[in-house]
């Protein structure tokens, strides 16, 4: 008994010797390795947020496959939009409010090619692109079920590093239409609504209209009074550019607008919270259906792929709509689009081509 009592003793009191001994040695380790953690930290600092390029790197073999069938929409020789190919002709999928002015296209592997816009689907903001092109690499979908929550997503681009990734955050939801805001109070007068103020920043201050400008029509059509002229205004979205006839002092002008979101130059604490990562898409309301994700992009990143971690596309970049909330429509619903885009059905009005008058009747006797 005595023995096993020292025995315990002993061993009591070693224990915190050791612990001793094992904390200094782990000190001495650290202190030895402190000027290298310390360089690490430093190189880490511009690499640790999840755009930095270090980061992205890592998702290289991902994105690469997808950099072949991802292309860069420019206008007027400025990009405004990605794109995916979705036929080895030259069929390029991309985002339809962006696209305006003279159109180019460029591939990872194909010379700066003249496009041509034959189909729209409006309420999905989607746009189909014609250039002349052969054999060019074609999307490969993700069909089935959405990505879960949580999911890693990469967005590619022309190069094997990809443009951003992010993760799942919301699953399929509708995002609601939201009305289109000229940017102006009015008061009804004998003449017609009359502009009292004009906000700053707004669709009515960059298009030149005027406190005491009297609103006669709006897109065509005449607006009598204030309640008129709201409705009329209401049945646009944001985005949308509107024809105005304005009678100023004694002579009749016209001017066109683009209406902006709520409150243009008053913003919430919500609007001002989603502006500070950046500019915002111009369309981003008015959606059956999306997958809500955490990718950050700029509005002209918008309109391309967007992949899982196999480099499959489960949808298309639809629309930059907050610091953390990016859209993108889901495969399931652009598959059964792509034929009438291709077919000249949703062909923009300038492009469709009515049929030839009937050959006039013979004359009677």
């Amino acid at each position: 008994m005595k023995s096993n009592e020292a025995s315990r003793t002993i061993n009591t009191t070693r224990r915190p010797s050791t612990c001793r001994s094992v904390a200094l040695l782990i000190g001495a380790v650290t202190f030895l390795l402190l000027p290298a953690i310390e360089a690490s930290a430093q190189s880490l600092a511009t690499s640790r947020y999840r755009n930095g390029t270090a980061i992205r790197k890592v998702f290289e073999s991902v994105a690469a496959e997808p950099s072949r069938w991802t292309a860069v929409v420019e206008s007027d020789g400025k990009q405004v939009a990605l794109g995916v190919v979705v036929g080895a002709e030259g069929w390029i999928l991309s985002k339809a409010s962006e696209l305006k002015g003279k159109l180019t296209v460029r591939t990872k592997e194909g010379p700066r090619s003249t496009a041509t816009i034959v189909g729209i689907h409006k309420d999905y903001d989607l746009a189909m692109l014609k250039i002349e092109a052969s054999e060019l690499p074609t999307v490969a979908w993700r069909t089935g079920d959405d990505p879960a929550v949580g999911r890693w997503l990469v967005t590619p681009g022309l190069q094997d590093t990809p443009v951003s990734i992010g993760v799942v955050s919301v699953k399929r939801r509708r995002i609601g239409p939201q009305s289109g805001v000229l940017g102006i109070s009015i008061a009804d007068e004998e003449g017609g609504p009359k502009i009292t103020q004009i906000f700053p920043n707004s669709g009515a201050a960059k298009a030149g209209l005027k406190v005491g400008d009297i609103v006669m029509k709006v897109a065509g059509k005449l607006v009598k009074d204030g309640a008129t002229l709201s409705a009329t205004i209401r049945a646009f979205r944001p985005g949308a550019r509107l024809s105005l006839l304005i009678r100023r002092g004694m002579a009749e002008q016209q001017f066109d607008a683009t209406l902006g979101h709520r409150f243009p130059g008053l913003p919430g604490r919500g609007a001002v919270q989603n502006r500070m990562g950046g500019q915002l898409s111009t369309r981003r309301t008015g959606f059956k259906y999306v997958l809500q994700h955490d990718t950050f992009l700029k509005p002209q990143e918008c309109g391309g792929p967007i992949v899982d971690l196999d480099g499959r596309a489960i949808g298309i970049n639809i629309a930059r709509a907050g610091r953390t909330e990016t859209y993108a429509v889901p495969v399931s619903e652009i598959l059964p689009l792509l034929d009438d885009l291709k077919s000249g059905k949703l062909a923009p009005p300038a492009l469709r081509i009515s049929p030839p008058p009937p050959p006039a009747l013979p004359e009677g006797p």
